[in-house]
């Protein structure tokens, strides 16, 4: 059996090991590629640090007020640039409103009168 000194020498030499491995990490983490450089976040994210709803931000991204990166898979990224921009100018600018539609009227009403019309003769 190993005396005491040596054992802490393995012990610190293993340490020492396990201290340069995670420093190649780190490295190898903070090296971005430019596609990697895009920082994001997802939707649920974007919605806490905002503080709205998941339709109020669809509505946002749709008026332009806020920017989409990539996918990342299925789930929809926005820029956190966007998000900041958005948050110092939201004191001081409106929120950009989506222009409604018009409800449309059901379609076929003509049609309805004309046949009851017809049915109400016979």
């Amino acid at each position: 059996m190993e005396t005491e000194p040596e054992l802490l020498r393995a012990i610190y030499k293993e340490l020492r090991e396990l201290s340069e491995s995670m420093r190649g990490l780190e490295a190898r983490l903070n090296h971005q590629t430019p596609a990697q450089a895009t920082r994001a976040v997802s939707v649920e994210v974007a919605q806490a640090l905002l503080g709205c709803g998941r339709s109020q931000l669809f509505a946002l991204l749709k008026s332009g007020a806020l920017s989409r990166a990539p996918k990342v898979g299925k789930a929809v990224m926005i820029t956190l640039a966007s998000l900041e921009a958005f948050q110092e100018r939201g004191s001081r600018e409106p929120v950009p409103r989506l222009q409604r539609r018009p409800a449309r009227r059901a379609s076929g009403r003509g049609e309805k009168d004309a046949i009851l019309k017809l049915i109400r003769r016979a």
